[in-house]
């Protein structure tokens, strides 16, 4: 494994293990075993190595949306791809612990996390839509009602870890719960139909 790589795992098993606050340069290159100048050959900040992995968490995030088939029914497409997030998401725990703090102090970061979000939005509304369409979600009933539905989905998926270090212990645990949170939220506004599918998936 080079070098870097080596960096990039130690500082991500003690940002989550410590906090991301918590860390410093020295700490990561003593655990190595190796002098500061050494890593910072490599990066020259804590930021350049928290820019680095985010962007390996949103590359893992792609890699394993992408082994979802898209041919399942569309509501466990949804069920499965909740998961898959939040279980990626949990790997790189202390991004989402302190998302606003990296964010509001990389520029670059925060554009390209805007950015995200509104292609997620679109993803998540197209597939209400064909929910929709196939009778399994009801029709809106307030204008913007699914914009906001996404929203809350959305608000839960980027902050649900940060409860549950506080008020769960187990890591398996911690995603499955909170899984079952974010998903259920969709249940209400699913027909009868829907409702009944929705109750396999859990089976």
């Amino acid at each position: 494994m080079k070098t870097k790589e080596k960096i990039l795992l130690k500082s991500l098993e003690l940002f989550n293990e410590e906090g991301l606050k918590e860390v410093t340069l020295r700490q990561i290159a003593s655990s190595l075993g190796m002098s500061q100048g050494n890593l910072n050959y490599h990066f020259k900040t804590k930021s350049d190595i928290v820019s680095e992995l985010y962007y390996k968490l949103v590359n893992a995030m792609h890699h394993e949306m992408n082994q979802l088939s898209s041919e399942r029914p569309i509501l466990s497409f949804l069920y499965e791809s909740a998961l898959i997030s939040m279980n990626t998401l949990y790997e790189y725990r202390f991004i989402t612990r302190d998302l606003y703090l990296i964010l509001s102090g990389d520029p670059e970061l925060k554009a390209h996390y805007l950015q995200l979000q509104l292609l997620r939005k679109q993803q998540y509304l197209y597939v209400f839509e064909q929910l929709t369409k196939e009778g399994l979600m009801r029709k809106q009933e307030l204008d913007g009602e699914y914009d906001r539905l996404y929203e809350r989905m959305n608000i839960l998926g980027d902050n649900w870890i940060n409860a549950a270090d506080f008020f769960l212990k187990e890591r398996g645990g911690k995603v499955s719960h909170y899984h079952r949170v974010l998903f259920e939220m969709i249940y209400p506004y699913l027909t009868t139909s829907g409702k009944r599918q929705y109750q396999e998936l859990l089976k």
